[in-house]
């Protein structure tokens, strides 16, 4: 065997152990390892500051990790901030571990650490896969964080997961089936506000490149939700089906002055695919949709 073949080994070897002490913290407190990383090994720690934010789909992950738990748990935490993210980058997905602030209105407002993580994949679809969202272990408490991320790990190998194509918007009566479709209502957006950061989310994933981008610009006009499940008491319950399709259509406003060649609002939509699992709570979501903007950009 050659050095440089022996050299290379050696760099997987060291490349393993690392990861595998990132796995033991399940992701998310490693600062006491990096000064250990090996330079091969495409792991990023990152802190945040008032000069260097959290980008964008970072805090979108945030506020998808805590909707799932609350979906979950029956909570109403909401995003309070970012305190760090982590990033590992395995072709053809990357994992990111984000250590947020959640704040606890049934608590008068108090602040919990929230943790959450995801698996961002691209089959053509882009799908998020949310394996972990909890608030943080006390110092006493089991954290199976590892164990999570070994389950999940073996489920994004899985050949037989589903990676098929979203459907296309559908016919112009089919919403009048009321078995399977519910159409939401203006004032349960405002309560929901997690179909926006579906929205949002769709929205981000083929235009992260534009600089110019401003998500606070969307504007839903219409959702409608799809479900198999029949066997709902109300309607609106479909908001809450572990499996579900969104069909969303908005409006993007790039600019607010017409009058001086200033480009004019454009409709679009997205659909949006929910999976959860029924016993682990993994939850993936696909996204597709007429959301790539570019030329109104650039």
């Amino acid at each position: 065997m050659g050095d440089s073949s022996a050299k290379m080994l050696e760099g997987f070897r060291k490349e393993r152990e690392f990861m595998e002490k990132v796995r033991q913290c399940g992701g998310f407190d490693v600062e006491h390892l990096m000064k250990a990383k090996p330079g091969r090994c495409n792991f990023m720690a990152l802190e945040i500051t008032k000069d260097k934010p959290a980008p964008r789909y970072i805090v979108l992950y945030a506020r998808l990790g805590i909707h799932k738990y609350n979906m979950i748990q029956g909570t109403n935490l909401e995003l309070n901030g970012i305190e760090k993210y982590n990033v590992f980058h395995k072709i053809p997905y990357s994992i990111h571990f984000v250590t947020a602030v959640a704040k606890d209105p049934a608590a008068g407002g108090s602040l919990v650490t929230f943790q959450t993580s995801f698996y961002e994949e691209v089959y053509g679809v882009k799908r998020l896969s949310c394996f972990i969202a909890r608030p943080k272990p006390g110092p006493h408490e089991e954290d199976n964080a590892y164990n999570l991320w070994v389950q999940s790990d073996d489920e994004s190998d899985d050949e037989s997961e589903d990676k098929s194509e979203l459907p296309e918007w559908p016919g112009e009566n089919a919403f009048d089936d009321k078995k399977h479709y519910y159409v939401v209502k203006k004032s349960e957006l405002r309560e929901n506000d997690w179909i926006r950061v579906y929205l949002e989310l769709a929205f981000l994933v083929p235009n992260s490149s534009i600089r110019s981008l401003d998500l606070s610009k969307l504007v839903i006009t219409k959702v409608a939700v799809y479900t198999s499940d029949e066997d709902m008491a109300l309607p609106n319950e479909k908001l809450n089906a572990r499996n579900a399709i969104f069909y969303i259509k908005y409006e993007y406003c790039p600019n607010e002055n017409k009058d001086h060649g200033c480009k004019p609002t454009r409709d679009g939509v997205a659909i949006v695919r929910r999976k959860m699992d029924k016993i682990s709570g993994d939850t993936t979501l696909s996204f597709q949709g007429d959301c790539n903007w570019r030329d109104i950009f650039l």
